[in-house]
This record gives C-alpha cells, structure tokens and sequence, in this order.
C-alpha cells in the first residue's frame, strides 16, 4: 500500500519551523539545566517535600510552582488562582483549569528527568566509566532506566499478562537491574 503524501511549500515550512523551534529549545533548556546545576539545584528538588526521596523544602517547592506558573498566559493564571467551582467550565487555549493545575507538575517532572540524566552524566564521568567530554549516559544507565520504567508499568497496570508469575518477573528484572550496576 502506497501513501501519497504531500509535498509543498506549507509542509516544507511546517518542517522547517519545527526543527528550528525544537533546536531552539533544546539549546534554551540545556542553559537552563547549567543555571540549576550553578545554583545547587539537583532532581530531587523537583520531588513534592512530601514524598520519599525529595530534597525539596516547602519553600523551594512552592518557589518553584510559582514560577513555574508565572509563565503560563495571564488568563490561565487567573484560571488557576480561582476554585474549581468558580472556574466551571471555563478554558484557556482551550483547556480547563484541571489542564493548567496539572501543568506545573508536569514541567517539574520534566526538569526532574533533564537533571537526573545529567546527574548520572556526571556519575559517570567521576566514576571514570565515560570521558570528561560525555554528553549522553552511557548504554548501561539508559538500559537500567528502561527496566526501572518497565517495571513501573507493570505495577500500574490492571492485568499484566506474562508467561510467568508477575512478582517472579519483577524479581527478575529487578536482578537484572543489580547484574548491570
């Protein structure tokens, strides 16, 4: 089966865009993880206080949602700063209020992920199993990362079905984790 695409000026500019805004980006959050990392903070900062293995005080989480939601439109600052109930069913861009509470987490959780990679990065460059010019974490951190996840999904989901008993499975991979370091 053949798919006929389009190819034109608006899907060249479409793709050109993106890869302009994505290098953007990517080149903005890099400086933005060299100016966290030169102010002491690390991925654990970026864990609710109330949870196991945080750093995060109540005041640099607090600071940190806020800013955070400084940055969203105007209109969706209001939205959040009012009760569900009087928020209704209003929208910003299209999205309720539920939408833009959620939002804040969902960009800690991003820093969190960025700054661990480049944690590890470090750990590896100290530990001497990667160059001091290390700019990705080795096969092994992100193997040990996709048994970590896969796991995760396990537990979360409703039925799992496997050829063996799933708490054996979780042992298993969870030793397998252990035999990569």
């Amino acid at each position: 089966m053949t798919v006929s695409a389009k190819l034109n000026e608006q899907i060249h500019i479409a793709l050109r865009d993106w890869t302009k805004d994505t290098i953007k980006n990517d080149l903005n959050k890099i400086k933005r993880l060299d100016i966290f990392r030169a102010a002491g903070w690390k991925s654990t900062m970026f864990i609710s206080p109330k949870s196991n293995g945080s750093t995060a005080t109540d005041e640099s989480w607090t600071f940190a949602k806020n800013a955070i939601n400084s940055g969203f439109p105007k209109p969706a600052q209001d939205l959040i700063a009012v009760s569900a109930k009087v928020a209704g069913d209003k929208t910003v861009n299209g999205q309720p209020r539920a939408y833009w509470m959620r939002q804040a987490n969902a960009v800690m959780g991003d820093i969190k992920r960025s700054l661990e990679k480049r944690e590890q990065i470090q750990a590896e460059v100290a530990s001497g199993k990667s160059g001091a010019d290390a700019r990705t974490r080795s096969a092994e951190a992100m193997v040990r990362e996709a048994l970590e996840t896969a796991i995760k999904r396990i537990q979360k989901a409703d039925e799992f079905k496997a050829s063996m008993d799933i708490d054996d499975l979780i042992s298993n991979l969870n030793a397998l984790i252990k035999v990569i370091g």
